[in-house]
């Protein structure tokens, strides 16, 4: 089982750059240990912008460890870009599929926050169909005009309350 929370510490964001999920290997160039600091600084940049203006959460695993951490900047009035970094424990505790639905959960509730507005995340991967099918499970519909080298472009439209 795993926990919701909104408190990342820096720690966090450091646990899952030194213990990724085989997705955030690649997604983040973890492959090179000249890369982590780059996606620390990233990261942590990023974080403090979602503070701001956006919003932030972290998945943590029974014992407290980062499972994976959801953040969204606001990048402009109608626009957040979402990062996600996972940690190994989202296979060895098979927690995907259950941190999934509650993701999928929470682009939906934020999208009501933020109406009129996109949820765009980039997403490079080896497994790319394997990456696709889970970010349009999430909810997720691929724009590939919105492509950027490797990097392939999804995004979330917001949702009107009813």
């Amino acid at each position: 089982m795993f926990t919701l929370q909104d408190e990342i510490t820096e720690e966090d964001l450091l646990y899952v750059l030194k213990n990724p999920w085989k997705f955030s290997t690649y997604e983040w160039k973890l492959y090179n240990i000249h890369n982590e600091k780059t996606a620390f600084d990233t990261l942590m940049e990023q974080f403090e912008l979602s503070r701001k203006d956006g919003f932030s959460k972290i998945f943590r695993t029974a014992n407290n460890l980062p499972l994976l951490i959801l953040m969204a900047v606001k990048t402009s009035e109608t626009a957040l870009h979402c990062y996600l970094v996972a940690s190994k424990h989202m296979e060895e505790n098979r927690q995907a599929l259950k941190v999934t639905f509650e993701m999928r959960q929470i682009l939906e509730e934020q999208s009501y926050n933020y109406k009129g507005c996109t949820m765009a995340v980039y997403s490079q991967s080896r497994e790319t169909d394997k990456q696709m099918s889970w970010l349009r499970f999430l909810g997720l519909k691929y724009k590939p005009e919105g492509n950027v080298g490797d990097a392939k472009y999804f995004e979330y439209e917001s949702r009107v309350k009813a």
